[in-house]
């Protein structure tokens, strides 16, 4: 078998980066803060509709894995 090419191995591990990233995004919660009316209240609704967005994102990601399982 031949060995990658650098550019090739450049690209792996950017995207296991990348995987990395994306895993750890996932671990951590979304904090929700700011005022609920007032100055600064698109923050913080921008931060609900993050947290709401993550949420289905777990859903999904844990039927895939129990799918994954059921294989």
């Amino acid at each position: 078998m031949t060995t990658l090419r650098k550019r090739d191995k450049k690209r792996e591990k950017q995207r296991a980066e990348q995987l990395a990233k994306r895993k750890q995004r996932m671990a951590d919660p979304v904090v929700i803060n700011g005022p609920k009316r007032g100055n600064g209240r698109r923050k913080r609704q921008r931060q609900v509709k993050a947290a709401l967005r993550h949420e289905e994102m777990k859903e999904r990601t844990a039927k895939r894995e129990e799918a994954r399982m059921k294989r």
